[in-house]
């Protein structure tokens, strides 16, 4: 399938990973949206990640066209594709996707926004099995007790603040650690730290609990539809001073909180970009199965008439 992305080009936008995926899959992708250079959360970072779009020329006509960036407004009557367009909307949890025009929309939250509509469906957030690989490192010899990599908003940083009053405890956190800097301070964690941005289960759950860590996580509506379970494959807090209880615990009870990590690395594993984006290709699929059933009818009538004749 031919299959054109559609999104802004910062070094780790989910448009990238829904692209690597389905490359990975076999299909011909193209990606086409501005670039923003190495620049993401206004750090400068190695240029190895730049992202340059494709843009392909007209001749090449997609088959299914992905909208991955909630930043851009889609006016479906803008597009001059006759292939279906969809919207992956990873941001519906602070987004308003009421406004775009799409033939679906595959939104990542369940509590969002237009949840329960026609033409509406739940597709979570996910880890790239390339990138976020499960960790060499065994539990016991991991440098850091826990770490919170990314951008660092007020509710995160009194987290991490909190977290580093406990004695003897090893914190990294910060912004601009992407790709193989991500990939190996999660590597060498115990705890991953997680703080959602707006009740959202969000990407860094999938990737981190890969990788090995224990979540620690805030209390989000769809845990419990996503099969999260406090003290089974994550640990989830209700307040800060709970987190700060829980990542105590976890140091006091180093054995059972490996077990938990191991059990939400089990957790997680099935929870690729992958695997999402072959929802949508079996949406497109099950979308162009009554077109090919009433061409394949149309041949079957030409046949019997043939066969009278």
């Amino acid at each position: 399938m031919r299959v054109l992305v559609l999104c802004i080009h910062y070094p780790v936008a989910s448009g990238r990973y829904i692209a690597d995926a389905l490359r990975r899959m076999g299909h011909d992708v193209k990606t086409s949206g501005q670039t923003t250079g190495n620049d993401i959360w206004g750090i400068k970072v190695d240029p190895q990640y730049v992202w340059v779009p494709d843009n392909p020329t007209q001749e090449w006509e997609p088959d299914l066209v992905i909208v991955a960036d909630s930043a851009i407004t889609l006016i479906k009557a803008d597009l001059p594709f006759t292939a279906p367009i969809v919207v992956w909307g990873v941001d519906s949890h602070v987004r308003d996707y009421r406004g775009i025009e799409a033939d679906h929309l595959f939104l990542a939250h369940g509590h969002g926004l237009r949840m329960g509509e026609e033409n509406v469906t739940w597709l979570p957030c996910a880890y790239d099995p390339e990138w976020f690989t499960p960790s060499p490192i065994a539990w016991a010899d991991r440098r850091y007790d826990a770490t919170l990599a990314g951008v660092m908003y007020a509710s995160r940083l009194e987290l991490v603040h909190e977290v580093l009053h406990i004695p003897n405890v090893k914190v990294a956190y910060g912004m601009g650690a992407i790709y193989d800097a991500y990939r190996d301070v999660y590597h060498n964690t115990r705890v991953s730290l997680v703080r959602s941005a707006a009740g959202d289960v969000a990407q860094r759950v999938w990737e981190t609990a890969a990788m090995g860590c224990l979540v620690l996580m805030d209390d989000c509506p769809d845990c419990e539809a996503l099969g999260l379970v406090d003290g089974v494959n994550c640990l989830i807090y209700h307040s800060t001073a709970d987190a700060v209880d829980k990542l105590r615990w976890v140091m006091a009870h180093p054995e059972e909180a490996e077990a938990i990590a191991q059990a939400g690395q089990a957790w997680a594993k099935p929870g690729t970009w992958d695997a999402r984006a072959q929802v949508i290709i079996d949406w497109v699929e099950q979308r162009n199965a009554p077109k090919r059933a009433r061409k394949q009818k149309a041949v079957d009538v030409d046949i019997d008439h043939d066969n009278d004749a």
